[in-house]
């Protein structure tokens, strides 16, 4: 079931404490601020049946960068968070969320909705963090109104909370990992997921680096710090899992830190930021809620075909992994990691033009395209690219359709021992290749 709450309060913004900065390192240290009112909304999924439920709740950072809300994938029916009984919380904890972006079309949920939605209010970004905080505290395993009519959790019994977060969403919660999470330990996994390797200031308006490409109108509702600028600090026991798309690769590599007992760092090769180019669903949400497919640049891509090879299935595989970890289990598998190398640094790519290294889902290691995930150039290009081979080629590679079938079946074989690939993913994609016309 899904429902929608209002909560209400006074946010307690952060800044850097005295004599603290940006350090590489990621060990930022803060002090609380004069509180600010608030009024926002979040999102339950969850199950009916108590019976089905896991213990785990997902609090997700909605991503804002379009100038309206976006839940990411992680809620959606083929996600391991509902597959598994998970629930999960979409958190709208930044004024963008509510009011748009300033210098363009009204999409943000008060112009949409008005009547529904007209009362909400965040004065500004910096009071995100405890807004955050705030509504874990209300979903979470010593939530005040547990057992009550209006618990959002519905009487479950709750374990553990897992925050997630993508792109700009997955920038701050490195911020909340690094200068937050040690002051309110509110969370017990983090899974930041297509991050470029950098947080955002803590406070929007006070000194300290910024990213370069971000106009100046916009720095104070996207003041992120620049690309692969720190690491995620060492020293806390909470454990977190970086999911990177091979769009992030070079911008994060000077960041790459080693595995240890409470981090890993999953690059998977081949797809691009926009996972799978958004998909034909979503943009039938939009379709829905605007009557249009919002266009924007940073969705735009350099050529007419855009990447659609999604990461979904090593998403669900992470999280898969993740449940067991938070709960003193063993970390992820260690994974391959996209080859780089030369100066300037570059991807290594193979006769196909495809990143060698990195997790190498089925329709990667068994190719039928190009598909290119970096960004190169000046412009930033988040969409990728994904050219089909001829039929000459494919011909070329598979004789028949049954020794493409036997390679593929390999490759999930593969991803299975691994462990970047749940049994029930890889079922799903063996049925795909089997009916697949390869070669054409």
């Amino acid at each position: 079931m899904e429902e929608e709450y209002f909560i209400e309060g006074d946010a307690v913004p952060y800044a850097l404490a005295r004599g603290s900065e940006y350090t590489r390192d990621g060990r930022w240290e803060v002090a609380e601020r004069e509180p600010s009112p608030f009024r926002t909304r979040f999102m339950v999924r969850r199950p009916i049946d108590p019976a089905r439920f896991s213990g785990t709740v997902v609090v997700n950072w909605n991503n804002v960068s379009l100038g309206f809300e976006f839940p990411g994938r992680l809620r959606d029916e083929e996600s391991e968070v509902i597959r598994s009984g998970s629930a999960w919380v979409g958190a709208s904890v930044q004024r963008v969320g509510l009011n748009g972006l300033p210098t363009a079309e009204e999409r943000g949920l008060i112009g949409w909705d008005p009547e529904r939605y007209g009362a909400l209010s965040i004065i500004d970004d910096d009071a995100s963090f405890d807004i955050f905080t705030q509504i874990a505290d209300v979903v979470g395993p010593d939530r005040p109104g547990a057992g009550t009519t209006i618990d959002p959790m519905g009487g479950l019994a709750v374990e553990r909370l897992l925050a997630t977060g993508e792109s700009q969403s997955a920038c701050r919660l490195a911020t909340y990992y690094n200068a937050v999470q040690p002051v309110t330990g509110r969370f017990d996994g983090f899974l930041i997921i297509i991050y470029a390797g950098c947080g955002t200031r803590i406070e929007a308006a006070a000194p300290g680096p910024g990213l370069d490409a971000i106009p100046e109108e916009l720095r104070s509702v996207i003041n992120i710090l620049p690309f692969g600028s720190h690491l995620l600090r060492s020293d806390l026991s909470t454990p977190v899992l970086v999911l990177n798309s091979e769009t992030e690769v070079l911008w994060y590599r000077s960041v790459r830190q080693p595995d240890t007992s409470t981090h890993r760092l999953w690059e998977v090769a081949g797809t691009a930021h926009l996972d799978g180019g958004f998909g034909d669903g979503l943009k039938d949400e939009w379709k829905r809620d605007f009557g249009e497919v919002v266009t924007q640049p940073i969705i735009e891509t350099g050529t007419s075909l855009p990447n659609t090879l999604p990461f979904d299935p090593a998403a669900n595989a992470a999280l898969r992994h993740l449940w067991s970890w938070m709960r003193g289990g063993p970390p992820p598998p260690e994974q391959d990691r996209v080859e780089v190398s030369g100066r300037p640094p570059a991807l290594v790519r193979d006769e196909f033009g495809n990143a060698v290294g990195g997790i190498r889902l089925p329709d990667f290691a068994v190719p039928t395209a190009t598909h290119v995930g970096e960004s190169i150039g000046a412009v930033v290009d988040l969409a990728g690219s994904s050219i089909p081979f001829t039929p000459e080629r494919l011909r070329e590679l598979y004789p028949d359709h049954d020794a493409y079938v036997e390679r593929y079946n390999r490759a999930v074989d593969e991803g299975l021992a691994k462990g970047f690939l749940l049994l029930e993913d890889a079922q799903r994609l063996r049925a795909r290749a089997a009916a697949a016309a390869v070669p054409s």
